[in-house]
């Protein structure tokens, strides 16, 4: 099953990275995330000894409760005594005095004082542990996420970048992690003029760039929804930006957007209301939007691929998920408002359809006689 989109592209959209602004960007997100776990792993260190510490409290309570019960043992002026020790069966242990107290009595005291701090200290220690492991993790993920938004040494996948970068400024309290300054990425700092990196703008992407061709919508359960504007944007929001865990959907049997449910660990689980906005998106960004109801075939983004020669936004399914039905009538009010605006409703002709599905189908025989001719041999 092959899926293309009919959307028409109003101008031809350069993707080409802008290599250097974009690697000196990444590099300084990579070195502040760096930054980040190389703090937060000192102090997970340094939480661990204090626990450590805070983990004796028995032994310190033990120690005051065997000097408190044989007190008589140590007159004024004795530094040590031979003192039966009832909880290892009566054997007498020599037990010397710190010397920093005056008395038996006086050590006594101050390590039932020291036990009752350390207790404190153990519960606020763990659960410091707790946030601080947590963290790391948290950025130990988003680093491999943005190590793959690296291509080459000079490319740079832009769309995960901007969706590392959002994770990391969201994630930011609770991590730590120091958000680059602008102002100071691609600056020359004595060493001749570079131009500085794009900015990235979650509300309206920069134009030309992979985003630009995404819609970014939330469903009723909070989760983020992506919509392929036009062929370009299909094709990278199912073959780049789409995940392991995330919802993919598409009109059955007619041309239509791509439409993506991002799921990601940490974030909001999808909920049946939310498959069901996703599905109506659907219909909606698709050639039948004027019916009532229809199909949408649902997959995981590990079954899509890309058959050999097949035009721009092309995908075949390997193996489907579920099925839904997408009613069009049933999105936002504020959807339909903005598609009448556009005056999208009408602009996409027949031939054009017609056209797309050839190439489609054309492709489709190609690879298959390739694979046919290469099984005899």
């Amino acid at each position: 099953m092959e899926h293309e989109d009919p959307l028409e592209e109003s101008d031809e959209v350069d993707l080409s990275l802008k290599s250097s602004p974009l690697v000196q960007e990444y590099e300084a997100w990579y070195v502040a995330l760096n930054e980040a776990l190389k703090k937060l792993r000192k102090k997970h260190q340094s939480l661990e000894s204090e626990l450590v510490k805070a983990q004796n409290v028995e032994d310190t309570v033990r120690r005051a409760q065997l000097l408190v019960s044989n007190l008589y043992l140590f007159p004024k002026g004795t530094k040590s005594a031979w003192i039966p020790d009832w909880e290892n069966g009566g054997v007498e242990i020599e037990v010397e005095l710190d010397p920093q107290y005056e008395s038996a009595s006086a050590e006594a005291d101050a390590l039932f004082a020291q036990a009752r701090k350390l207790k404190r200290g153990s519960q606020v220690v763990q659960s410091l542990l707790e946030e601080t492991t947590t963290a790391i993790v948290t950025l130990e993920d988003t680093k491999l996420d943005l190590e793959s938004a690296r291509t080459s040494e000079t490319e740079i996948d832009e769309g995960r970048l901007a969706l590392v970068k959002e994770r990391l400024t969201r994630s930011a309290r609770s991590t730590n992690f120091q958000i680059p300054d602008p102002s100071t990425i691609g600056s020359d700092n004595g060493q001749g003029s570079r131009s500085k990196a794009p900015r990235f703008s979650s509300s309206k992407p920069e134009l030309g760039t992979p985003a630009s061709n995404i819609r970014k919508l939330a469903s009723p359960g909070g989760c983020t929804v992506w919509v392929g504007r036009n062929r370009r944007g299909n094709e990278y929001l199912s073959l780049t930006l789409a995940r392991q865990d995330d919802i993919w959907m598409h009109s059955r049997g007619c041309p239509g957007a791509h439409v993506v449910i991002k799921n990601r660990r940490g974030g909001p689980t999808p909920t049946e209301e939310c498959l069901q906005f996703a599905a109506d998106l659907a219909i909606f960004y698709s050639d039948l939007r004027t019916e009532a109801k229809a199909e949408v075939t649902a997959a995981e983004p590990k079954h899509l691929l890309k058959p050999r020669g097949a035009p721009l936004g092309a995908i075949k399914i390997r193996e489907e998920w579920r099925t839904f039905v997408g009613r069009p009538d049933q999105v936002p009010e504020e959807l339909k408002v903005a598609r009448d605006k556009s005056g999208q409703s009408d602009e996409y002709r027949q031939e054009d359809k017609a056209k797309h599905r050839r190439r489609t189908r054309r492709a489709a025989e190609e690879d298959k006689a390739r694979r046919r001719k290469k099984s005899k041999n």
